[in-house]
């Protein structure tokens, strides 16, 4: 079952759940206006029995769907049952008064059956079913149908074109009477329709939650609101963008002593703890690898502080991993050591893949270089390493900085210059 179905079956089993309930106060106020208003005590009996032999039935049918067993089962017995009440009561009533041997057809057309059919009809929309208003509707209109003949062909039927003789009298105007299946019929197509209108909203609500879900699992809360506000954002264009790869140091060599389950849960809890920095400091994840983490900033709107937060990001997830290693002292005795590498530069973003999977991530040789950034921190003994662009750009917005983050940044220093593979002139380094 998918989220949406889920979702429906729920709520079909609370709305026929109060459609019984509904079912059986009806049927109890029928039987109980019979008493203080009926032609003979036959007809009184005769809905007794009905209502009670239906009463018992929508109890027990309560019961079943209480245990979610039957749903389909339920509401289809339901509309039977209310269809079989439709043929009942104006059989009732006519066979009180003397059936037609003794009273003119058109008593049929002037009983109470098309107000309780709009409330049947109301009652069975409570389940959430469009089809079940729609046939109840058609049920009540062949019904109608039926009598109107009976009436049309009976030699005792007066036919009248005053509104007051058909009110009161036994003379009836077919027209007014043909108004009833056209009243009954828009209303069950409107309940029907609000019913199947219903169901579509909740299974676009369920979309959007999914895909709400799906972006939660890249951008962090502030961004994503971001996101919501731009219809345009995740259309592929080229812009400024701060690339960061995190990595932990020996971590194969590592995962080789640990069970795979004691590795995975070593990972999420990892993550978890990275995640929550890069998330505060407005990060884009872009994808998990393996224990390797890519994170972006600047998408999917770019912000004049990008390299300043990369920046204290990284300082962070350093702050971060010591407090993980503190917590891992009796699971290892070496402590676990990560590098980062940042980037600054121009890059492609937006929904790459096929029509079956697309993934929102960012291509370009910015990518590249932040990577092998990252792989020099091992070759230089450095946790973080950042590139000549980012410094630049930090060095530019550090005047709107306050004086404790003025003299965390001024710790910013070059740690040299390193030839790296695709680029022909040698790349400077720097660290924090």
């Amino acid at each position: 079952m998918t989220k949406s179905e889920i979702l429906l079956n729920s709520k079909e089993t609370k709305g026929l759940k109060v459609t019984f309930g509904f079912r059986i106060l009806l049927l109890v106020f029928t039987a109980g206006g019979h008493l203080f208003s009926y032609h003979s005590i036959d007809e009184v009996i005769r809905v007794g029995m009905v209502a009670g032999f239906f009463i018992l039935g929508s109890i027990y049918m309560l019961r079943l769907i209480w245990h979610g067993q039957n749903l389909k089962l339920a509401g289809y017995l339901g509309l039977t049952a209310d269809i079989f009440l439709l043929c009942f009561m104006p059989y009732n009533w006519y066979l009180s008064v003397g059936f037609i041997d003794k009273v003119e057809p058109s008593y049929l057309l002037k009983t109470a059956l098309p107000s309780i059919t709009f409330s049947i009809l109301s009652i069975s929309a409570l389940a959430f079913r469009p089809i079940y208003p729609i046939l109840l509707a058609l049920a009540f209109d062949i019904i109608w149908l039926f009598f109107i003949f009976i009436v049309l062909n009976d030699p005792r039927t007066v036919i009248t074109a005053s509104f007051i003789e058909n009110m009161f009298s036994a003379a009836v105007i077919p027209s007014f009477y043909m108004m009833n299946i056209l009243t009954t019929t828009a209303v069950g197509g409107i309940l029907g329709f609000l019913c199947y209108s219903y169901r579509n909203s909740i299974r676009d609500a369920v979309h959007l939650e999914v895909q709400n879900n799906q972006l939660e699992r890249y951008f962090s809360p502030n961004v994503l609101s971001q996101i919501k506000e731009i219809e345009s954002v995740f259309l592929a264009k080229k812009s400024k963008v701060v690339v960061l790869f995190s990595d932990i140091r020996n971590f194969t060599s590592m995962s080789e002593s640990k069970s795979p389950e004691q590795v995975v849960q070593f990972l999420r809890e990892y993550h978890s703890r990275m995640v929550s920095v890069i998330y505060e400091y407005g990060g884009t994840i872009d994808k998990f690898l393996g224990d390797g983490i890519m994170v972006t900033f600047g998408t999917p709107t770019e912000q004049p502080d990008d390299c300043l937060r990369a920046i204290s990001c990284a300082i962070k997830m350093r702050s971060s991993l010591q407090d993980f290693n503190r917590d891992l002292k009796f699971e290892t005795n070496q402590g676990i050591k990560q590098g980062i590498g940042i980037h600054y530069g121009d890059a492609i973003s937006g929904n790459i893949g096929s029509e079956t999977r697309l993934e929102y991530t960012v291509i370009g040789d910015t990518v590249n270089l932040a990577s092998r950034i990252e792989s020099q921190c091992k070759e230089m003994g450095k946790e973080i390493l950042f590139s000549e662009s980012v410094y630049t750009e930090v060095l530019k917005q550090m005047e709107t900085l306050g004086m404790e983050e003025k003299k965390t940044f001024s710790e910013m220093q070059k740690v040299g210059t390193v030839a790296v593979r695709g680029k022909q002139e040698p790349v400077s380094l720097y660290t924090i």
